[in-house]
């Protein structure tokens, strides 16, 4: 899934019910685990059978199917955080690569911060792993990887069809533009099933491979890594990538930020908590982009962000920083996640305008 996709996440009314916990991929730490589950699925059946507004057969039936759900969920093989999402008839279930706060949370929406970041850092793109038997394509979502097989992956190449009578007396040149075909139809096969989901394209393969690939591919490659993997699977891939994508997402990082430095210049950005919240609103955000550790409740009066503790009068946000989220991704805007301390002078948050 996108950040886009994710922010589509609508609940189909009140209470929308989000649950969120950190988890551990191995022995002994995700031993705790279950008690936590259970501690956080205890909570959530408290907050709503006491919300005054929630019937109680709406309540309940939130709640069995929450936990329906949550019960569906092996935490003996999980990344590092779970976001489970519940409002009447639904129900939504995201393992995470990333660490969330642990809490629960009953709104009018899904409080998919986490899960936008999660997705923001994983990532999603193609590995194609060139080899003459076979070239394989992987469908890479950070470490997930699904092996495609479709517009005629894997790729063999039959090195004896169609030889001409003088090959024996020019061998080199006709392998030579055998293997230029052979790696053509890779790339024209990629670029097809890329105009239907872009995305970066990482290769592997030895010199020579990545040479005639390149030769046919239309735009650089967003990573390389040299050598034959030609039975490698897919936690081999994503092993071997791993450097790479770390590298992509922190160019991204600079980008985003050497965006924001262009967008200040033309006077196209706003920064600070009130000011983004107010503009993300009038869907005039590009490109938001937030400090990781940043959260921050806050109040809505008037159709002003307020701070929390300055009155009690408005409706209280949990984090007013995921309901920006929320919103510029719902209106197909741009979201990157940068290091704390990134954004110390602009409040933590900024945004690139559309006009």
């Amino acid at each position: 899934m996108t950040v886009k996709d994710l922010a589509t996440l609508t609940p189909s009314g009140y209470p929308a019910v989000s649950l969120l916990m950190p988890t551990h991929r191995t022995a002994p730490a995700n031993q705790q685990d279950p008690i936590r589950l259970r501690n956080l699925l205890a909570e959530t059946r408290r907050r709503l059978e006491t919300d005054e507004t929630v019937p109680g057969e709406v309540a309940s039936q939130v709640y069995r199917e929450l936990a329906a759900a949550a019960d569906q969920v092996d935490l003996r093989h999980t990344g590092e955080g779970l976001a489970v999402f519940a409002s009447p008839g639904q129900v939504h279930v995201r393992v995470l690569d990333s660490p969330v706060q642990e809490r629960v949370v009953v709104a009018d929406t899904y409080e998919v911060r986490d899960v936008v970041a999660d997705a923001a850092r994983r990532h999603r793109y193609w590995a194609v792993v060139l080899s003459e038997q076979p070239t394989r394509l992987w469908s890479g979502d950070g470490a997930e990887l699904v092996e495609v097989t479709s517009h005629g992956f894997p790729f063999t190449h039959d090195e004896g069809a169609g030889l001409p009578r003088d090959y024996g007396q020019e061998p080199s040149k006709h392998e030579i533009e055998r293997h230029r075909r052979f790696f053509r139809d890779i790339a024209t096969a990629l670029a097809a099933i890329d105009r239907l989901d872009t995305r970066p394209v990482f290769v592997l393969g030895v010199d020579r491979y990545l040479a005639y690939f390149a030769a046919e591919w239309p735009r650089p490659f967003d990573g390389t890594v040299l050598g034959n993997y030609d039975h490698a699977g897919p936690h081999d891939v994503y092993a071997l990538l791993a450097p790479r994508l770390a590298a992509y997402t922190a160019m991204e990082r600079v980008a985003a930020l050497e965006a924001l430095d262009a967008a200040r210049g033309a006077n196209r950005f706003a920064a600070g908590l009130a000011e983004v919240w107010s503009l993300a609103h009038q869907g005039r955000g590009a490109h938001l982009l937030v400090e990781e550790g940043y959260h921050s409740p806050a109040r809505v009066h008037d159709d002003h962000l307020h701070p929390a503790g300055e009155d009690a009068s408005g409706v209280l946000l949990d984090d007013a920083v995921d309901d920006i989220v929320e919103w510029v991704a719902r209106q197909s805007g741009e979201v990157t996640f940068v290091a704390d301390g990134s954004l110390a002078t602009d409040g933590r948050i900024a945004l690139v305008l559309r006009y």
